[in-house]
């Protein structure tokens, strides 16, 4: 889901036009996706070639990691990871707080602090780090975009350009969309605001499913939502996420439990990204009416056959 619309949340959306080379090809559908997936190429192009070399990208890479290096020791620590994705958060705080006037100024100071990303950087992190000392050298690093070069390079001809954004067949192509994961997260999304279980989503019950929200982050009870109480909403769903990784290696109704709980949370984290964008009158505080619009005119926009339901296939799509 590409937009952080109301409870639909985000799928991770966008990945950042940081410059960072990893992030770069993360689109893989032409579509919407096309002329960012172009910019991209434009952007690592030294040659100004039109496409990528593996060169071209491991250099880009390269460039990033010495930024991720704050000390300049030839390794880049998980604190230095932290302090980069800690000056993201920043950036990315002061461009939605920023006014419409200075939106533009504060996305190209947040493209100017970057890059944010880099290979192995992640989840990925044990796996890259192959001499398991802890840390990352440059040349894991490049280890690791190889192989994201490899998997972006879907024609196999030794570059990436504007053919390797289309649609191909095979793995990781073709599953819809969003890809099978993505599938599969529109598959939860939908059973989680199906309150009668007949496998398709109605407006009543997207605006039910808003309104047990706002409920939920009105902590005072006054009608109204803050920024305080978002925030708040927010380092609940760290801590659940929290208490889910103590627990997730283990069986039994702990695991359940927190399973459960993280769930409700992430639910909650991704109705907390509409804040900003719901709040129609820019006062600071997001009323009741104010998000029920905001989910009434989401619905509206993925009922893109205009039956009066969400489905499965268009849960994960926006109408034109």
């Amino acid at each position: 889901m590409a937009k952080k619309e109301l409870l639909l949340g985000a799928v991770a959306a966008g990945l950042l036009l940081s410059g960072a080379a990893a992030p770069a090809f993360a689109a893989k559908g032409e579509g919407r996706h096309g002329p960012r997936h172009a910019a991209m190429i434009e952007r690592l192009d030294a040659d100004k070639d039109g496409k990528v070399s593996l060169g071209e990208f491991k250099t880009n890479i390269s460039a990033a990691f010495k930024t991720f290096d704050a000390d300049g020791d030839g390794q880049v620590t998980k604190d230095e990871i932290k302090a980069r994705r800690e000056a993201f958060r920043d950036a990315r705080k002061a461009v939605r707080e920023a006014a419409d006037a200075d939106k533009d100024k504060a996305r190209e100071a947040l493209r100017a602090a970057g890059p944010f990303m880099l290979p192995g950087a992640g989840r990925m992190f044990d796996r890259a780090d192959t001499d398991k000392n802890g840390t990352l050298s440059e040349a894991e690093v490049l280890a690791s975009a190889e192989k994201i070069f490899e998997r972006r390079d879907s024609n196999k001809d030794g570059a990436i350009d504007t053919a390797d954004a289309r649609p191909h067949k095979g793995k990781g192509w073709g599953k819809g969309h969003h890809g099978k994961g993505g599938a599969e997260r529109a598959d939860r999304m939908l059973k989680r605001l199906d309150a009668d279980s007949d496998g398709k989503v109605s407006q009543a019950e997207l605006l039910q499913r808003a309104s047990e929200t706002f409920q939920r982050f009105d902590a005072d009870r006054n009608g109204e939502v803050t920024k305080a109480e978002v925030d708040a909403r927010r380092e609940a769903f760290r801590d659940a996420r929290k208490a889910f990784r103590e627990v997730k290696a283990t069986d039994g109704e702990a695991k359940e439990a927190a399973r459960k709980a993280l769930s409700e949370a992430r639910f909650d984290r991704m109705g907390g990204r509409m804040f900003e964008r719901a709040d129609a009158d820019k006062n600071g505080t997001l009323t009741k009416a104010e998000m029920e619009t905001a989910a009434a005119a989401m619905f509206k926009q993925r009922d893109r056959n205009g039956d009066g339901f969400i489905t499965a296939d268009e849960m994960g799509k926006r109408g034109k």
